[in-house]
């Protein structure tokens, strides 16, 4: 089945969709290399990403966001997990359109509020919260125009895994 599969599978979605979760188990499937964008971001910067929106801002942080995911373009048998802000970027979601069979990881506010309980790790949840809800809201319509949506709330790894494989296998080729 794999031999149907595009080259490159990116997993686009919220924070807490389960990008780098379900990456990770496709890839085990699928015998793709996973590559969790943020994770390449930072060997390459040397700068976590909390340090790299300290210090440097956002602005340099989308930057290196864009080259890190077109330094991916000519490697085949990928699956790529997108940061919750890369769609947000008009040469991203070239990318996703283009260059990549894109899923969009769909997950409701109120799950992502569940899912990141407690978690400190991540810039974006130390703002209100009526300003994530705003993000949140904003960013769906970009999640929408580059990838093929999959709900994840109250469904297992596993399940949303099967069907990434059987929806890339049967549309085939970008």
């Amino acid at each position: 089945m794999c031999e149907k599969l595009p080259p490159r599978i990116s997993l686009i979605g919220f924070m807490g969709s389960g990008k780098s979760s379900i990456g990770r188990l496709l890839a085990g499937k699928t015998a793709y290399t996973f590559i969790d964008l943020d994770e390449l971001i930072e060997e390459r910067t040397g700068k976590s990403i909390p340090e790299i929106f300290a210090r440097d801002g956002e602005e340099l942080f989308r930057e290196y966001e864009s080259e890190a995911l077109y330094s991916l373009s000519d490697t085949a048998k990928l699956i790529i997990a997108a940061g919750g802000g890369a769609a947000v970027q008009p040469a991203n979601r070239k990318f996703f359109l283009n260059q990549s069979y894109t899923i969009y990881l769909k997950v409701s506010f109120k799950e992502f509020l569940k899912r990141t309980r407690g978690r400190t790790n991540r810039p974006l949840l130390k703002k209100p919260l009526a300003d994530i809800e705003t993000l949140y809201l904003d960013r769906l319509p970009l999640y929408r125009q580059v990838g093929r949506e999959i709900v994840t709330d109250g469904r297992s790894l596993e399940e949303i895994t099967r069907e990434i494989i059987s929806r890339a296998a049967r549309d085939g080729s970008l």
